[in-house]
């Protein structure tokens, strides 16, 4: 046991207080808890405001000090690679994509509606972002962020059985990444976040994820699913291949970065 000084994720008060940035502080939380996932597959499953806590520190950044290490899960590799396949879809709107992975989690049909639990978004968003090829779509008119969340209440009222259903299917480590994810979107919610910055964190981290395993497997000739016995010419394309699929991925993100900064901005 030992204590550690900090406050709640969640005390917007203490933020402005300390001259922090809220954006900054959500993505060092963000970012910490993808790299469990996608990384070390090693994940403090319960961060609720009180066991997600945060200091100044001297440099004017937010420093993050987790509490209660009670509710911990150990991904096996291959969750960790579908579940990072399957967010590296989400983020690229691959709906093919996001049909494999849901498939290899078990989900078939009712594979829109896992999504939209993942993301916290509507399916028909993915859909749209499928045809722009952006990481935000632009809400219909009369559209805003409290008629997504009523959209997304209506799904779970009109599919509460296959919800059931569903639940029962899937891997039994992603009721734990469920409630992980519903915690986060709390701590994301108080600090004025959209949800869209959570995707592209972990989208971010799922990308990396997968071009270092694919580089692995390429560069030691492994059987996940990657390669065959293809020639060392043929591995070094494939290599090269991986690597520009991960800097395409990079590419677009640092460009809704910028674009996404000089909005806000332009905004105040």
């Amino acid at each position: 046991m030992d204590y550690e000084e900090g406050f709640a994720a969640t005390d917007v008060e203490e933020v402005e207080r300390a001259g922090l940035k809220k954006s900054d502080l959500a993505t060092l939380i963000s970012s910490v808890f993808q790299s469990q996932i996608f990384q070390s597959g090693f994940i403090h499953c319960d961060p609720h405001p009180a066991n997600v806590l945060w200091r100044p520190k001297a440099n004017g950044k937010p420093q993050l000090i987790l509490v209660d290490h009670g509710l911990y899960k150990e991904i096996s590799d291959d969750f960790r690679l579908t579940y990072a396949q399957l967010w590296k879809s989400l983020l690229t709107a691959d709906i093919n994509g996001i049909k494999k992975s849901c498939g290899t989690l078990g989900v078939y049909d009712m594979y829109p509606l896992l999504a939209a639990m993942l993301t916290s978004r509507p399916f028909d968003e993915i859909l749209e972002r499928s045809k722009t090829q952006t990481f935000s779509a632009q809400s219909p008119p009369g559209m805003d962020s409290n008629s997504d969340k009523a959209m997304i209440r209506g799904y779970a009222q009109q599919y509460l059985r296959e919800i059931i259903q569903m639940l029962d299917k899937v891997p039994r480590e992603m009721l734990l990444l469920f409630k992980m994810n519903d915690c986060l979107r709390h701590i994301d919610h108080a600090l004025g976040v959209r949800s869209v910055n959570t995707l592209v964190i972990a989208g971010k981290y799922a990308a990396g994820t997968i071009y270092r395993e694919e580089d692995r497997c390429l560069r030691n000739d492994c059987d996940r699913g990657v390669i065959g016995n293809s020639s060392s010419v043929g591995r070094i394309v494939m290599r090269w291949k991986a690597w520009l699929s991960y800097v395409h991925v990079l590419y677009r993100i640092r460009l809704y970065e910028m674009v996404s900064w000089y909005s806000s901005r332009k905004i105040t």
